[in-house]
């Protein structure tokens, strides 16, 4: 079977399983990675070193099968891959770079370029590597092919319009702490922008706070265009077939990092990752922290006051959704390729856990799993979300 993503097509691993029933009614297969300080899979683990609880109950773990996905180094060759090299064989990841245009300012879609094309000259020969970039609407399918990428890379955009113009000095985090009436934040804030505390013009405080609630529902649809992105990408990935990786490369997902604050959006970053979960997807988000130099640079104009909240909040939500699909959170401020490096080992091998399930998983439903493993030092990524056919299979 081939399937489609756009005009191209990828064909199925061989190593590379949908979680699923093997054999009969009583096992389910769970791929994991087991990793080290630095990324490097950790190879020789045995099955009783492994642990899987399956909603809060144990199960036992029957075999653990390390399975190798590229030949050697994760740093790959600039040359493309021979024409010759067929997808069907065994060898090589399915991956697909995600890139948020719209979280990037025009003056930072450098970061999301480089970004991208240190993945491009790091992935093996042996990788399918695609792309999606939105909105511009880059969308190339994974194949072998680096050239394709390499020009689609020099083509993506910030696509990012700050539009709320304020009169005062309103960072993102005082904006959204402002909006939710913060009572001492309130007070700093009118004290400080507002002359004699808003003594002297009481129209002032309420100017403030207006301004800080149209700040943060720009942030609040900011934030929905990500998720948007995000769903657009696993929608082009969920029909490939077993085991693949998405790095979405993004400037930020706004959301307020405290109890009451807005903008909210942990249903819908909770809802795409459990959709990556149980598409089978491994969830690597680099968060490019532009936001530093921007607010340093002249086109600001403006001076921060909380810098480092703001960049909080903008990471919040990208470190949300990948931690809730089982991912891995990466923030970078200048070099990429350290992140690049490690994920790429991260993802060369894994393993694949036959787990001993009980006759009231066999429900049809999704199932929420949590593994572990003993060993020192050691790191487990795992999706948990696991999809259990009713009856026998």
């Amino acid at each position: 079977m081939v399937l489609s993503l756009g005009a191209l097509t990828v064909r199925p691993q061989s190593g590379a399983q949908q979680p699923t029933f093997r054999g009969g009614a009583e096992i389910v297969v769970i791929d994991t990675q087991v990793v080290s300080r630095d990324g490097t899979p950790i190879e020789g683990l045995k099955p009783e070193q492994f642990e899987v609880v399956v909603d809060g109950r144990r199960r036992p773990v029957v075999s653990a099968e390390f399975v190798r996905s590229t030949r050697g180094s994760a740093v790959a060759a600039r040359d493309p891959a021979p024409a010759s090299a067929e997808p069907g064989t065994p060898e090589g990841r399915v991956i697909v770079l995600g890139i948020d245009e719209a979280s990037f300012p025009v003056a930072a879609q450098f970061s999301a370029r480089e970004a991208a094309r240190r993945v491009v000259d790091r992935v093996a020969p042996e990788d399918h590597l695609g792309m999606v970039a939105l909105p511009g609407g880059i969308e190339i399918a994974p194949t072998r092919d680096r050239r394709p990428i390499r020009e689609a890379v020099s083509r993506i955009a910030g696509a990012r319009v700050d539009a709320i113009k304020s009169r005062f000095n309103l960072s993102a985090a005082e904006a959204t702490q402002l909006h939710t009436r913060a009572s001492v934040v309130t007070q700093e804030l009118i004290c400080r922008e507002c002359p004699g505390c808003g003594l002297r013009d009481q129209n002032c405080p309420l100017s403030l706070r207006e301004d800080a609630r149209a700040i943060s529902l720009a942030l609040e649809q900011q934030g929905m265009l990500t998720i948007a992105n995000l769903h657009r990408f696993l929608d082009a990935m969920v029909s490939l077939p077993g085991r693949k990786t998405l790095i979405v490369v993004s400037a930020g997902l706004p959301m307020a990092n405290h109890p009451g604050g807005r903008p909210n959006l942990d249903a819908e970053t909770d809802r795409v990752a459990r959709r990556a979960a149980a598409a089978n997807i491994n969830l690597y988000v680099f968060y490019m922290n532009v936001h530093f130099l921007r607010y340093f640079s002249p086109e600001y104009g403006k001076r921060n006051y909380s810098l480092y909240e703001d960049i909080s909040i903008f990471g919040y939500g990208l470190e949300k959704f990948a931690d809730s699909g089982g991912g891995a959170f990466f923030q970078i401020e200048v070099d990429s390729d350290p992140f690049v490096d490690r994920a790429l080992r991260e993802t060369s091998a894994f393993y694949l856990l036959a787990v001993r399930v009980e006759p009231q998983d066999r429900d049809g439903k999704e199932h929420f799993i949590r593994v572990s493993v003993k060993q020192r030092g050691a790191t487990v990524r795992y999706r948990r979300i696991v999809s259990i056919p009713s009856g026998g299979g």
